[in-house]
């Protein structure tokens, strides 16, 4: 803790008085920061850990983005707010960390609550306000830009076949069952990933992540945990809310705002069965060669096990 006080101190000019770890989620720790008037909150992630560099490789072209849509768009108050370093940089780096700052939200995490019909219309508005900007706002996106790749797709695959039959008793016990249907879904979603980039769709600025683990619920709705900014079909955050029971009731809000919008079913069938991939990858990868705590292991069996099933049981 002395070493992030002094950090703070030095990196950022704030006086740390209080200091107490939240709930970060997957991609890194988490902190509540006090000062004498201010509240703050802090990310470190960790350097060792092999997802690391998807979470922090774009740091420096979304944080812009966000301080340019608190000051530019009705997202303000809606999205969360980085606070830069003393010599104007979005991050500080050492040779363990990568830590970033933000104010801080009062409030509570959505999680795994059902939302409620209000929630609904302020998701539903939040994400259409977001998609309203594209290419044209006045910071350079070409690091943000969808490729539509799927490279975790052939990483999963070439462990099916050269790695599975060696893995441990825990992880094949998980993976046996499914393993016809991830097969089957790799070679589905490189397909999709064909097809869907011979499109033309518009591009626009998406989350990418908008699940109610990052969805903070203060006097009002907040985004929060943007790594995965994008400029993007905006299926690449509706395919959230297309697999939920408020999905007509969250279109018709969303509509409202962007009523020359058409939802393309071969884009939200990529974007959902990507997902599902890459996430069974992430949490397989992080098991297989993270050193990670028996308490955080068992954690991300229970998430890989519940992937798994999800894949076999869904039906888009």
């Amino acid at each position: 803790m002395t070493k992030i006080s002094n950090i703070l101190k030095t990196q950022f000019n704030i006086k740390c008085t209080d200091m107490v770890e939240t709930i970060g989620g997957l991609s890194a720790s988490a902190y509540k920061i006090k000062t004498d008037s201010d509240s703050f909150f802090l990310k470190v992630y960790d350097k060792k850990l092999t997802q690391t560099p998807i979470w922090i490789e774009n740091i420096d072209k979304y944080m812009p983005i966000l301080l340019w849509l608190n000051e530019n768009s009705e997202l303000k108050g809606k999205i969360v707010r980085p606070i830069v370093t003393t010599c104007g940089s979005y991050r500080y780096e050492d040779d363990e960390s990568v830590y970033i700052l933000f104010d801080y939200i009062e409030g509570e995490t959505i999680a795994k609550k059902p939302l409620t019909n209000s929630q609904v219309i302020e998701i539903a508005e939040i994400m259409a306000h977001l998609h309203s900007f594209g290419q044209e706002i006045p910071i350079n996106m070409d690091g943000i830009k969808e490729s539509f790749d799927v490279p975790f797709c052939y990483s999963l695959e070439n462990y099916i076949e050269d790695s599975y039959i060696t893995s441990p008793d825990d992880i094949k016990s998980i993976l046996q069952p499914c393993l016809e249907q991830l097969i089957i879904k790799i070679n589905e979603v490189k397909l999709l990933s064909h097809k869907v980039k011979q499109k033309n769709c518009k591009m626009v600025l998406c989350h990418t992540d908008a699940h109610g683990w990052n969805l903070m619920q203060s006097d009002h709705l907040v985004l929060v945990d943007w790594e995965g900014m994008k400029l993007a079909p905006a299926e690449s955050d509706l395919f959230m809310f297309a697999v939920k029971d408020y999905w007509d009731a969250f279109l018709k809000h969303y509509n409202a705002i962007r009523p020359e919008f058409e939802l393309d079913k071969d884009m939200l069938s990529f974007y959902v069965f990507r997902r599902k991939l890459e996430d069974i990858w992430a949490f397989l990868e992080s098991i297989l060669y993270d050193d990670l705590s028996n308490e955080r292991r068992k954690s991300d069996l229970v998430h890989l096990s519940n992937e798994c099933k999800n894949l076999c049981a869904f039906c888009f």
